[in-house]
């Protein structure tokens, strides 16, 4: 009996230091771990400083006396004044060289030949009336064998340039024609075409050409030349 109770006190004080031991532990595992801490440090209490006297001037000084600014006055700034726009001064009126004028030239025959008319005195007198002429190239050789037809007032015929030497030798043209019509100089109206001499049928290779004779000697003959135009 006395064994048992001895044997319990043996146990309850081997669970005391055990507790104990556990609970030294845990006390410095949390001041090792800095979670707590008991013994804080003290509060630093600031010591007030006394200020230092400075030494007071010899003597009495009077306040220092407020000295007035002159205020700044403002100068208005003038507003800015319009600038006149220079006006451009004409230069010297541009001269151009003078446009040259086309020369005038005649205007292309739809006819192989054209034709130049004048009438006159003939060639024998006033006892002559009639046609005569000749025909030419663009430079002015005469073209012989050429058919002149001429009609009218009567006569109705075909005559040759150059075919007769005497009339060239008159007319001084180697391609020179002649018709006479009558031998006193009368009023009437003469036509007169020439006609190719080469093709088959013998067209007509110039306008038809009217003469109108006034029926006095100074006006008697008209004369026809031909010219080649192209």
């Amino acid at each position: 009996m006395g064994n048992n109770k001895r044997a319990a006190l043996f146990n309850f004080l081997t669970y005391v230091m055990l507790g104990a031991t556990g609970c030294l532990v845990i006390f410095y595992t949390l001041v090792g771990l800095n979670v707590y801490n008991p013994f804080p440090p003290s509060a630093f209490v600031p010591v007030a400083e006394l200020p230092t006297g400075s030494p007071s001037p010899a003597g009495p000084t009077d306040p220092a006396k407020w000295t007035p600014t002159n205020t700044p006055t403002i100068t208005p700034i003038p507003s800015p004044t319009n600038t006149r726009t220079p006006t451009l001064t004409p230069s010297a009126t541009p001269t151009f060289p003078p446009t040259r004028t086309p020369t005038p030239r005649v205007t292309r025959s739809p006819w192989p030949f054209t034709y130049d008319v004048s009438t006159t005195s003939p060639q024998y007198g006033c006892n002559w009336t009639g046609v005569a002429g000749h025909v030419e190239d663009l430079d002015g050789n005469p073209l012989i064998g050429y058919p002149v037809h001429v009609w009218g007032g009567g006569i109705d015929e075909v005559v040759s340039s150059g075919s007769r030497t005497d009339l060239n030798t008159i007319y001084a043209n180697q391609a020179a024609w002649e018709q006479f019509f009558d031998s006193s100089p009368k009023p009437m109206e003469v036509r007169v075409q020439l006609h190719d001499p080469y093709g088959e049928n013998h067209l007509p290779i110039s306008e038809e050409i009217v003469i109108k004779f006034p029926g006095y000697c100074g006006a008697a003959m008209g004369y026809v030349v031909f010219t080649q135009n192209h």
